[in-house]
């Protein structure tokens, strides 16, 4: 038996903050998270595989264009014609909203209501399978829906596919302790977009988003092609992504200038294959004044937008460090200070509407999020303080 898990490819994904790109550039990013959708139905009619997991956020928003639709029903159709069957779940997303899609898709399409339910096939090789999942139908889910999940039933193999995240958040959060107790033969997560394999045998596993969708959302994304032979379960990643997010540094020395930071750079930009790069001028109060307030303009990035190259550089960052450590106490008092600035209930107090708002929310909940606000404002700091010593 073979099977594809992927999961959020957030068709119409708006790709915002490229303007800076040319209109080509432009195009391609917004077609890209079709073209990497389109490579999951590829190999599952090259691999003949039986079906197709969509674990949740296909689309990248509930309002499901009708571009988006009209490209599943096409893709799904495709599947039909090769006897490959879908079973697909909405997340927080694309939530579930009865009556709502303007196009049916084909009759090999399974889509799980909003109640925790099993679908059953047997697939080529003579396996009797279950699949259990649910759809969202609304947002934000706190209800642990792990404990809604029947514990394994008479299966030759059974696959559990949730969108949510480990812990107690808004989305579906479960424990692995309580998805490995269900007793299932491998679970089929989404909603986080890094690729991890959270536990063996059972599997339990994120495939991670199939198209990077912003700079925090590094290295190539894909999907996995599961085989099952004898019983034993094997994973091939499959690649997906038509562009990858890159981030690199540049180490600056008191002698460079715009000609040597560009030489710097090419050296990151002139790859193999498409790739957009987040640069970082590490110790930039080496640079000189000048030099920072031409970066600081834009300038760099304006003249690498002219060229033709795979890498594209998508942002270029002043990193300030300090060449002498704070004193130990200046340190402390700094470290304390940051504790208290940065703590996440005074931000939600502060303004709880904005905190309502889902980007806002899901950023201000993701710790390596605060963590750059901390490192930018250090940042700040620094530049200021080397210019008050110069």
């Amino acid at each position: 038996m073979k099977f594809i898990h992927a999961a959020d490819l957030h068709l119409d994904t708006p790709f915002v903050n490229v303007k800076s790109f040319s209109k080509q550039l432009q195009n391609n990013l917004q077609k890209s998270t079709y073209t990497a959708a389109t490579k999951v139905f590829d190999t599952a009619i090259r691999e003949r595989v039986d079906f197709v997991i969509l674990a949740g956020d296909t689309y990248d928003n509930t309002q499901r264009s009708l571009n988006a639709q009209a490209f599943l029903k096409n893709q799904f159709t495709r599947l039909k014609e090769n006897n490959i069957q879908v079973y697909l779940i909405y997340g927080n997303h694309d939530y579930y909203r009865n009556n709502f899609s303007v196009i049916e898709f084909p009759a090999n399409v399974h889509i799980f209501p909003e109640t925790v339910s099993t679908e059953t096939l047997t697939s080529r090789d003579g396996l009797k399978v279950g699949i259990t999942g649910f759809s969202y139908h609304q947002q934000h889910i706190s209800d642990d829906m792990a404990q809604n999940y029947p514990i394994r039933e008479a299966f030759d193999y059974q696959i559990g596919i949730l969108h949510g995240s480990v812990g107690s958040d808004e989305y579906a959060p479960f424990t692995v302790n309580a998805l490995i107790s269900k007793g299932y033969d491998y679970w089929a997560l989404g909603h986080i977009h890094k690729r991890e394999v959270i536990n063996e045998n059972p599997d339990v596993i994120y495939s991670g988003d199939t198209q990077g969708r912003n700079p925090n959302e590094t290295g190539e994304k894909g999907f996995y092609l599961v085989t099952v032979l004898n019983q034993r379960t094997t994973l091939d990643f499959i690649a997906s992504s038509s562009y990858v997010w890159t981030k690199q540094i540049i180490d600056a020395v008191s002698d460079d200038n715009l000609d040597s930071l560009i030489n710097k750079a090419m050296k990151f930009l002139d790859t193999e294959t498409p790739e957009l790069i987040s640069f970082t001028i590490n110790n930039a109060q080496r640079l000189d004044p000048e030099i920072i307030r031409a970066i600081q303009r834009d300038e760099l990035l304006t003249y690498f937008s002219h060229q033709t190259l795979n890498g594209v550089m998508y942002q270029l960052t002043l990193e300030f460090n300090q060449e002498q450590r704070l004193q130990n106490i200046d340190q402390k008092y700094w470290d304390e200070s940051a504790e208290q600035v940065f703590d996440l209930n005074d931000i939600k107090e502060m303004d709880q509407k904005l905190y309502n708002i889902d980007l806002i929310r899901e950023h201000l909940n993701d710790p390596e999020f605060m963590q750059s606000i901390k490192a930018a404002t250090q940042n700040i700091i620094n530049q200021k303080h080397i210019g008050e010593e110069s």
